[in-house]
């Protein structure tokens, strides 16, 4: 009897043990590495950061289960700053005062970035932008702040390229009353103007939070009938881009309609429906991932990230998702490069110091006078035709 007790004990020995071995070394030993995370979740831009937090938490799952990073699984912290500043600032400033805090990501919206960048050079934490901030708070050559989305300098030059396919003589930009908007419009009429285009950039503005843009457009009909204009430049993000199209239809404003990248998002579409049927813009690789070019070194990495989407969402990869999926691996790409040595500098000095990259959005090069990643050969002309987005290749252009 004492011997099938032993014998017992010892198999159930072996079986802990076994299990023990099995289980991952970093759920038991390995602390995580905690990265702060701060959105509008409420607010204008609610449906966009929806998909930023979504697909945040979707490749950490699958970082978490190859085994994080050297062990240590990664963990985000997700605050909520209500497309409010003095949230965002308190949040950034909460991030920074935790110690266990190794990055932040976010805000999103252009309004709010200068001060949390601040607050990280102050801090010495780094903070990972999403959403293109405007070329006068990226020309202060911050040490802490880094750039994921394409520059408003490389977006406005894919537009005028565009125009110039398209044979555009003159455009009318209507733009939005905030920093972002605005930048986008001066930099396309500086680089439009440089290349033949005339430009005329409307007084009348709009709001992010205006849901009909009717009063202004009944403005500026006339305007577009007197001067012959070719195209109307939307010169916005998030739901007004819909609204205006929208708004022009009913107007009987014909003219084609050409948008920012801003419009590579998949509610655009649903949001405008047939108003947005025509609509150009230049945009990243993930809006289009069966249309890239056979041999380009991100599609595989387009096409395997839209396919989990669709699994786990039931959407498909988009403008704003594929910023998300490359701040993650941006982030990882980072950690995995500190050996084990992770320190908030030694990230810093580890991002700034990434090359040849390849991820959704392209292949990204940080140096220390270059904190944007991305270049113009990293875009792709957009067509919005029968409710999809549709690649369009002008010959000389791409």
């Amino acid at each position: 009897m004492k011997g099938k007790k032993a014998i017992i004990l010892w198999i159930s020995f072996l079986i802990l043990s076994s299990i023990s071995w099995a289980t991952p070394a970093y759920l038991a030993e390995k602390s995580p590495y905690k990265i702060g995370v701060n959105l509008e979740l409420t607010g204008p831009w609610a449906e966009v950061t929806k998909t930023v937090k979504r697909t945040m938490v979707m490749e950490v799952e699958k970082i978490n289960a190859m085994g994080g990073v050297d062990g240590h699984p990664l963990d985000l912290v997700i605050e909520d700053n209500g497309f409010d500043l003095g949230r965002a600032a308190a949040n950034m400033t909460k991030f920074a005062r935790n110690k266990e805090i190794v990055a932040v990501v976010g805000p999103f919206e252009d309004n709010l970035q200068a001060t949390t960048r601040a607050i990280a050079e102050r801090e010495g934490i780094t903070d990972i932008i999403i959403c293109p901030s405007n070329p006068m708070v990226r020309g202060l050559k911050q040490r802490w702040s880094f750039n994921i989305a394409q520059n408003d300098i490389i977006v406005s030059q894919k537009l005028v390229d565009l125009c110039l396919a398209r044979g555009y003589k003159k455009v009318l930009v209507f733009p939005g009353n905030w920093p972002l908007a605005l930048s986008l419009a001066e930099y396309f009429k500086r680089f439009g103007e440089e290349k033949g285009i005339e430009v005329i950039i409307s007084k009348e503005t709009h709001k992010p939070t205006d849901i009909d843009m009717t009063p202004q457009l009944i403005k500026l009909k006339p305007v577009i009938e007197s001067e012959k204009v070719d195209a109307l430049y939307a010169s916005t993000g998030g739901p007004p881009g819909p609204i205006i199209c929208k708004n022009m239809r009913t107007l009987g404003i014909k003219i084609p309609i050409i948008g920012t990248h801003a419009f590579g998002f998949n509610f655009i579409i649903a949001l405008g429906g047939e108003a947005m049927e025509g609509v150009e813009f230049g945009a990243g690789k993930p809006v289009v991932p069966y249309q890239l070019d056979k041999d380009d070194p991100v599609r595989p990495i387009v096409i395997d990230f839209d396919k989990r989407m669709r699994e786990r969402y039931g959407m498909g990869a988009d403008q704003i998702a594929g910023h998300a999926h490359d701040t993650i691996w941006l982030i990882y790409d980072a950690l995995k490069r500190c050996h084990g040595k992770v320190t908030r500098a030694k990230f810093r000095d580890a991002l700034e110091n990434t090359k040849g990259l390849k991820s959704c959005h392209g292949i990204y090069n940080y140096s220390p006078t270059d904190h944007d990643g991305l270049a113009k050969r990293d875009m792709v002309f957009i067509r919005i035709q029968g409710q999809r987005f549709m690649r369009i290749k002008f010959p000389g252009f791409e």
